[in-house]
């Protein structure tokens, strides 16, 4: 008796396992709308991450070819900086050498540091920084930096530029004299080569009816 009954429990949980494994397939084909829209929000939601990353990817592209356009453009500005600086500087050199004049600086008025308490533009076109404890750094005004070299021409061109008036003035006075003295040593030399030429000409016509 046990033995026949074994083999209807064994069909039965044989159905039973078909008709959930059937169930569940039905389940699958045809979703329920809450349970279909979850899913395409899903995806939605994945899709617009992956076009967010290529939107990003785009972007960034797009900033380091904007860096690198600015920084060949920077590069270049900065050589083109630097040769403004030095032919400023050698112009600048020029012209106090020619006038022999060095031009005092205040410190407040230049970016170094505290301990500098003098600051000159020398005859050389030469930037010295004296310290306190009387150590001097100097070097050629276009070797500093930018900032520094700026803010010195903002204190110097106005300086030269009177240094130039006066040194201009001083020129006038000389041509002035010159002129003067001139004018005179003319007077002079007249009187003189009048009268020697008239003590000797009647010798140098002898000496031609001699010879």
């Amino acid at each position: 008796m046990e033995k026949m009954d074994a083999k209807p429990r064994q069909n039965t949980e044989s159905s039973l396992e078909e008709e959930r494994s059937q169930k569940e397939v039905e389940e699958t084909r045809f979703l329920h709308p809450v349970q279909l829209l979850k899913k395409n929000s899903e995806v939605s939601v994945e899709k617009r991450m992956e076009e967010s990353k290529i939107e990003v990817e785009q972007e960034l592209q797009e900033l380091l070819k904007s860096i690198s356009e600015e920084t060949s453009q920077l590069r270049e500005s900065l050589i083109e900086e630097n040769r403004l600086m030095n032919e400023l500087s050698v112009s600048i050199k020029q012209i106090m050498q020619k006038i022999n004049v060095s031009i005092s600086i205040p410190p407040q008025n230049v970016p170094v540091k505290k301990e500098v308490k003098r600051v000159i533009l020398n005859e050389k076109g030469n930037l010295m920084l004296v310290s306190e404890n009387g150590k001097v750094r100097s070097a050629f005004l276009a070797e500093y930096p930018p900032n520094v070299v700026m803010d010195v021409l903002w204190i110097v061109v106005p300086k030269l530029a009177e240094v130039v008036v006066h040194y201009r003035k001083k020129v006038s006075k000389r041509i002035g004299f010159f002129k003067r003295l001139k004018r005179e040593l003319k007077n002079v030399a007249k009187t003189v080569i009048g009268e020697k030429g008239q003590s000797t000409e009647p010798t140098t016509k002898a000496e031609g009816r001699n010879s």
